[in-house]
């Protein structure tokens, strides 16, 4: 291929990013990570600020040296990531207040955000499996937005669980448990 006819790797379709081999991301990562983290500040989608964090964390975080990663990936990206998990878990406590079985818009609204929350946890699951894999000696504070991170959605969880069932119990609808 002619240089004249190359195109920039920095101008790659997120589709063909998430297919390059090990090596070309290696190779490419200088020039693409500044694009995929642009995208990722600028993207107003959860489905593709998603999209960019998973292909970020697949295919250019193993080649990330690990004292840099808190200043070129975890602080940049994280923060946005959890208001994005905020702002679902929100859309999602609203959305279930409309559930009945009837409605099947609310309840294919509900399962799309499940899904797209599983996902933005699949993507803190690798990120916090490649600082575990590592064996390299990680300082706590080389990536403290990670742990802070993963630790305000852990609990935003539990904390959303633990409303939704307190208000079971203290509203007059039986709760109905299936034994094991």
């Amino acid at each position: 291929m002619s240089q004249e006819g190359a195109v920039p790797a920095s101008a790659v379709p997120l589709e063909e990013l998430s297919s390059w081999p090990e090596e070309l991301c290696r190779r490419e990562l200088p020039s693409v990570l500044p694009r995929l983290l642009s995208l990722s500040q600028h993207s107003d989608s959860w489905i593709e600020h998603i999209q960019i964090l998973k292909i970020i964390v697949e295919m250019f975080l193993p080649h990330m040296n690990h004292l840099t990663l808190e200043q070129t990936f975890f602080s940049q990206v994280l923060p946005k990531t959890v208001k994005l998990f905020d702002d679902m878990m929100y859309e999602l406590t609203s959305q279930a207040r409309g559930l009945s079985s009837q409605n099947l818009e609310i309840q294919t609204t509900l399962r799309n955000i499940l899904q797209t929350m599983v996902q933005l946890l699949g993507a803190l699951t690798g990120c916090v499996q490649h600082i575990c894999a590592t064996q390299e000696s990680i300082i706590l504070e080389n990536i403290q937005s990670l742990p802070s991170s993963v630790l305000h959605i852990i609990k935003s969880t539990f904390v959303h669980c633990k409303f939704q069932t307190f208000s079971r119990l203290f509203s007059r609808r039986p709760i109905l448990f299936k034994s094991s």
